[in-house]
């Protein structure tokens, strides 16, 4: 058995065994999770109905680091799709400004993301809301069954949704947990016809596959050049995952890879500054024509001033006018796949980089960090709680 090109002996001496792994699962994680929603529907679909009942909700995704960045790739969908008010804030940000993101007497439902459930922000999220909503709905998509997310939201009024047990990544880098996370979200806001949905989800599975089965050697080659600055951008449902992205080759290099990210638009705008001789930029293309022309004017605008990058590409593209030092290509018309859900699988690049960089570097991708500065599930977060006036 073999993951990332590396036989399993030699993965765990190394100790990348299970971020490798959990790199490699996905694409057969990602079917395991679409069939547990099918199984669920009906539940998923009594809870939302309760706040469909209502008038003018409003929907607050939330998480903590990665878990928060499923919210940004989620939130212009739903609000495109339901045409109901929605909004993306961090748990980190919930917590110590409640009353600046909750209306008391707004319906809201609060989707809280995350993968152990046990973050001290993931449970105070939770109490503040319903100190500060009058009329509040909480589903809770989660990768651990044991939680204290898992375990405080039974409620009348919410649904956990337990991805599979193997959702729940034990490497400190969250990969499997992120991408099926991400691809829960997309797969319930269709839960009426999540039967039709499986086409889709056959399709992203098989781009996954090709990926770890063509691109490899290729993105292995490129983490073990010489950048320490990597550089994401993606537009609509894909500055989320190039959130993501940034953050996840800069965990797993312990920071020796200083990450950035954008949107194609708004790195012109001061942050292109960074781009040297030592930078990786990765672009990740929509596959919306619309979109299309504005992102091509930013990367002629990168070559105008090139500065000596590497430049990885990722989607098919209709132009043949840019050279990069690495362009990730999909067998098939991939325009037949909404954009929404190339999120889930435009994320694999930088998770594979970001493991073969750890590597390089002499460091172990399931723990990174050397000094214990970044850890599987947060420390030393202490909640504290608002002292009432008693003013009417």
């Amino acid at each position: 058995m073999e993951y990332l090109s590396f036989p399993v002996e030699e993965l765990k001496e190394k100790g990348g065994y299970h971020t490798a792994m959990e790199i490699s699962n996905q694409p057969d994680l990602w079917m395991k999770t679409y069939l547990k929603i099918v199984e669920e529907k009906q539940q998923i679909s009594e809870f939302l109905d309760k706040v469909w009942a209502n008038d003018y909700p409003c929907i607050i995704f939330t998480g903590a680091g990665t878990s928060a960045f499923i919210g940004e790739a989620l939130v212009g969908v739903y609000q495109k799709e339901l045409g109901v008010s929605c909004r993306a804030i961090p748990t980190t940000d919930i917590i110590t400004h409640p009353e600046n993101y909750f209306i008391k007497s707004r319906p809201t439902l609060l989707i809280s993301l995350a993968r152990s459930g046990d973050s001290p922000e993931s449970v105070a999220t939770l109490e503040v809301a319903r100190e500060h909503c009058d009329n509040l709905y909480e589903l809770s998509i989660t990768c651990n069954k044991q939680g204290h997310l898992a375990k405080n939201s039974d409620r009348k009024n919410s649904h956990i949704f337990l991805l599979p047990d193997e959702a729940n990544d034990r490497s400190l880098a969250m990969t499997g947990s992120y991408s099926s996370m991400l691809l829960t979200g997309l797969l319930i806001l269709h839960i009426q016809k999540i039967e039709q949905m499986e086409p889709i989800v056959k399709r992203v599975s098989e781009l996954g596959k090709y990926i770890l089965t063509e691109y490899l050697a290729d993105l292995q080659h490129i983490a073990e050049s010489d950048f320490d600055r990597a550089v994401f951008l993606g537009s609509g449902p894909l500055f989320g995952t190039a959130h993501e992205s940034h953050l996840k080759v800069q965990e797993l290099s312990n920071g020796n890879v200083v990450g950035k990210f954008d949107t194609f638009l708004g790195f012109r705008h001061g942050p292109k500054a960074v781009v040297n001789s030592s930078t990786l930029i990765v672009y990740l293309f929509s596959n919306n024509s619309f979109v299309q022309p504005y992102e091509y004017d930013l990367v002629r605008n990168v070559c105008e001033t090139k500065a000596g990058e590497t430049s990885i590409a990722i989607g098919n593209l209709d132009n043949n006018e840019f050279s990069f030092d690495l362009s990730l290509q999909f067998p098939g018309n991939t325009g037949d796949i909404p954009e929404d859900f190339l999120s889930v699988v435009y994320v694999m690049p930088a998770q594979i980089i970001g493991f073969y960089k750890s590597l390089k570097l002499g460091l172990n991708p399931d723990s990174p960090s050397v000094n214990g500065s970044i850890s599987r599930v947060v420390q030393g977060v202490k909640i504290y709680h608002k002292v009432k006036s008693g003013v009417a």
